[in-house]
């Protein structure tokens, strides 16, 4: 039957609201999909990296050299934040023992070569309390603990070069030595205080503590005079002291306390001190010697 003008116009009209409807549905769809995708690889590229992880165990020390992979997509909330997702030098050294699985992070190694600060020296202490399972490669903090329970950091984060049952050999810059200097001095002058070491759980995810402990002005001054701190040092240091007076004046209230007995118990330690330094000095030299036949 043929079909009048009328209805074959309705018929195209409604044939083309169809496709049209079909054409923006799909452009819709076409979109919503492009948008998901291009969300889907936002998420990729933050939440998502590639670290370095070890294959192998690794010895404090030791090369890393080319015992790890970076293969596995890991959740960035699953890393350090100080994770290694770039190229690792072929002189890298374990800073530590390193087990496989290990995630490198900037902590764990360092690049052999590279030159230490001018005023680092390696330093033995024999006065400080040690953990009972400390183990070279750990890394320390130094507290001194007033007899009145304040507890204050003198160094932070130093790696353990070498120790046995009652030394321990650290690298430390000037301005540390002059702040270890004080701390022992103050520390024997005050009978039930502790001079003692403090362990890193985790070393390689964990940041450096900071000092709280301030030395005395006489101390002070020479460390803004002495030549061998470097500028960038001093101004650390005068920012730092600046802000931690009201703990220099806890630790003169403390010495207060033992003037009297102060002076005293200062030289029988520093006694002590040199005859223990003296005896493993002797003992070690003892082992150098080859017998004789």
């Amino acid at each position: 039957m043929a079909m009048n003008p009328m209805q074959k116009k309705a018929r195209t009209s409604f044939l083309l609201g169809i496709f049209l409807t079909l054409v923006i549905c799909g452009l819709v769809i076409v979109f919503l999909i492009f948008q998901l995708m291009q969300i889907k690889k936002e998420q990729s590229a933050t939440q998502y990296k590639r670290p370095y992880i070890l294959t192998q165990d690794v010895q404090s020390g030791d090369y890393i050299g080319t015992a790890y992979s970076n293969s596995l997509d890991v959740d960035t909330r699953a890393i350090p934040p100080n994770a290694i997702t770039g190229p690792i030098p072929d002189t890298a050294i374990a800073k530590v023992n390193l087990g496989k699985g290990t995630i490198l992070t900037t902590d764990l190694i360092y690049e052999d070569g590279i030159e230490e600060s001018s005023d680092v020296r390696e330093q033995e202490y024999n006065m400080i309390i040690l953990p009972s399972q400390l183990e070279v490669g750990d890394y320390v903090d130094i507290r001194l603990r007033l007899p009145s329970g304040e507890d204050y950091i003198v160094i932070a984060k130093k790696y353990v070069q070498d120790t046995n049952s009652n030394t321990i050999w650290v690298k430390v810059s000037e301005d540390e030595i002059l702040a270890m200097s004080n701390a022992i001095v103050e520390a024997y002058r005050m009978n039930g205080s502790l001079l003692y070491a403090t362990t890193y759980s985790d070393a390689g995810i964990q940041e450096a503590a900071s000092p709280t402990y301030v030395a005395s002005s006489e101390v002070v001054q020479l460390m803004n005079s002495d030549p061998n701190i470097t500028n960038v040092a001093k101004a650390a240091l005068a920012e730092r002291y600046a802000n931690l007076q009201a703990q220099r004046q806890t630790i003169v209230n403390a010495l207060n306390g033992f003037n009297e007995d102060g002076l005293t118990n200062v030289q029988q330690k520093v006694e002590v001190e040199i005859e223990e330094q003296q005896a493993a000095r002797q003992e070690y030299v003892d082992g150098l010697v080859t017998p004789t036949e």
